[in-house]
């Protein structure tokens, strides 16, 4: 089979940037493993399993990857470069390629086309290299697994804001642009305190991540926001802001002091868990979503505002529980619906 190439040197290294289809990949590549195998270019790790499984649904689903996956063809005999027509052909024999960067990519590839043949067909981006040797193999291994770090939750949930709808998941993007507002809004108690990507370092305030997680119970389908009929972006921000500030009213100039426990992501995931099982019930049976109304189901006072100190030295999940349990008992008993909803 000829293959169309782009030509690389990076690094010093020759790589032969290419498209091979699933079958190919599989077929052609095996794992040479630190400590396993003595051959030149064993550099890799063991599996992980799950990741295996997960990369093989997610190829089934109908997954890409954009990222190449990076081969060393061991045996040169089974490829011939065609310099001048820019073509590799291949000989697809078995082991002929160690894989340098992408071995559970190629591991799900290998189970997705047991679990369905039809994706042996697929393409997928390939960066070959010829004959490397164990020092080249490994400079590229950690390269590739030191130097280049996990993007952060954040900057992902970030990102889905410039999707379709349609290929992403509705309620990740629905929560940034929730927090977005929150984040931007002049009447929001979090104006610039919930921290997007590239936001000022500074103490307390809520990760983008953390605030997309808490609201997402909210706007998923069939969550709360669609049962009580709060359907629209502009509603379920209005919705919020007022809840906060309802909260916020009774620490006064409190509420920017970092003893708010409503500026960390414990109390504003609790707050959140609170608004979901206990106050929009509340809401709905009266109608009315307003800031007074949120207001008034509060029995806050200056005695029993909560504070950071009561719950520091406490993991996320446990100070997030006592906070929870703390404002529940602070709400005000609250009768039955009596009019339209008001925001």
């Amino acid at each position: 089979m000829d293959i169309n190439y782009i030509a690389i040197n990076h690094g010093g290294i020759d790589f032969y940037l290419c498209a091979l289809n699933c079958k190919t990949i599989v077929t052609i590549s095996y794992v040479a493993r630190r400590g396993e195998s003595e051959e030149e270019g064993a550099v890799q790790r063991i599996l992980n399993k799950s990741r295996i499984t997960s990369i093989s649904d997610y190829i089934l689903e109908g997954g890409f990857f954009p990222t190449n996956i990076i081969l060393n063809v061991v045996d040169e005999s089974a490829i011939s470069l065609n310099r001048e027509e820019k073509t590799i052909a291949i000989t697809p024999a078995e082991h002929i390629a160690q894989v340098l960067d992408g071995q559970h990519r190629v591991a799900g590839m290998k189970d997705a086309i047991k679990r369905n043949p039809q994706l042996g067909d697929v393409i997928f981006p390939v960066l070959l290299s010829v004959n490397l040797s164990t020092e080249q193999c490994a400079d590229i291994f950690i390269n590739i697994n030191t130097e280049q770090k996990t993007v952060p939750k954040s900057l992902i949930y970030d990102l889905y804001g410039l999707l379709n709808t349609s290929n992403s998941d509705y309620s990740i993007e629905r929560g940034r642009d929730i927090a977005y507002s929150l984040n931007t809004e002049e009447e929001s108690p979090y104006k610039g305190y919930i921290k997007f990507p590239g936001s000022p370092r500074f103490k307390g305030g809520i990760q983008l991540s953390s605030a997309v997680n808490a609201i997402k119970p909210l706007i998923k389908s069939r969550g709360e926001f669609e049962r009580y009929q709060i359907h629209e972006l502009k509603n379920q921000s209005k919705v919020l802001i007022n809840y906060f500030n309802a909260i916020a009213y009774y620490y006064e100039k409190q509420w920017y002091e970092l003893q708010n426990p409503f500026l960390f992501s414990s109390g504003f995931g609790a707050a959140i868990d609170l608004l979901k099982d206990k106050i929009l019930p509340i809401c709905f049976s009266k109608g009315d979503f307003s800031f007074e109304h949120f207001k008034s189901i509060f029995s806050f006072t200056k005695d029993n505002l909560l504070k950071q100190r009561d719950f520091s030295g406490k993991s996320g999940e446990t100070a997030k529980q006592e906070l929870y349990n703390n404002l529940v008992g602070l709400i005000n008993v609250q009768t039955t619906r009596e009019n339209e909803l008001k925001f």
